[in-house]
């Protein structure tokens, strides 16, 4: 009599350090990961409560997908892809890498709430020296949306020198005019992470007919 064994390993940490935990209330076994302290199951009844399929679900959110896209490819629910892009957004948390920067960029792109007629505008700023994104809020495309973006920034507690914007009014009236530098030569790296995100984030294609039926889910 031969015997066949299978090693389970644990797919967040990927370590075979692995434990029967009972049961779930389908019936099928549980595991517990000794590395990591996860839980999970060795094959699942429902695709969107797999963590690899997540990770898949992920990657083809990042890479152009919809939320319809993704049922259909992976046959995970829109509720159930809502929910885990919420869960992801609530991990992010903005944690500059330096105190102080030379040079910030500023610029906004929209996007569709609801239906196709209703644009939100999201503002925010990028560092091009670090790579990374200092401060993001979203709404209407007024003074106050600006406003509460320069808020976000003076709570990160940095020094900023410069701040480089295009010629949209409400740049000229919100950002001290000694520290502004105005000029598209200056907002090419921004205007570079726009195309990226048109590019890659399916509600943010241009011409498209995906958006967002809430502003939570944006």
């Amino acid at each position: 009599m031969c015997s066949i064994s299978i090693q389970i390993k644990c797919p967040h940490c990927h370590n075979s350090k692995v434990v029967k935990n009972g049961k779930k209330t389908t019936g099928r076994q549980n595991f517990l990961c000794k590395n990591c302290g996860k839980q999970f199951q060795a094959e699942y009844l429902y695709q969107g409560a797999d963590p690899s399929m997540k990770a898949q679900l992920q990657s083809s959110l990042l890479h152009g997908s919809g939320i319809r896209d993704c049922y259909k490819i992976f046959g995970i629910s829109p509720k159930t892809t809502l929910r885990f892009i919420l869960e992801q957004g609530e991990k992010i948390k903005i944690t500059p890498r330096q105190k102080k920067y030379k040079k910030v960029q500023i610029d906004e792109l929209y996007s569709f709430v609801n239906q196709k007629g209703k644009k939100v505008w999201i503002f925010y700023v990028y560092a091009p020296e670090t790579k990374e994104i200092l401060a993001v809020t979203m709404g209407k495309r007024t003074k106050k949306q600006l406003r509460y973006l320069m808020t976000q920034l003076k709570c990160l507690d940095i020094e900023i020198e410069f701040y480089c914007t295009d010629a949209f009014k409400s740049f000229k009236e919100v950002l001290p005019y000694y520290q502004h530098i105005i000029g598209k030569s200056f907002t090419k790296d921004i205007e570079g992470i726009n195309t990226l995100i048109r590019s890659k984030i399916a509600r943010f294609h241009r011409r498209t007919t995906k958006f967002s039926k809430k502003l939570k889910y944006q």
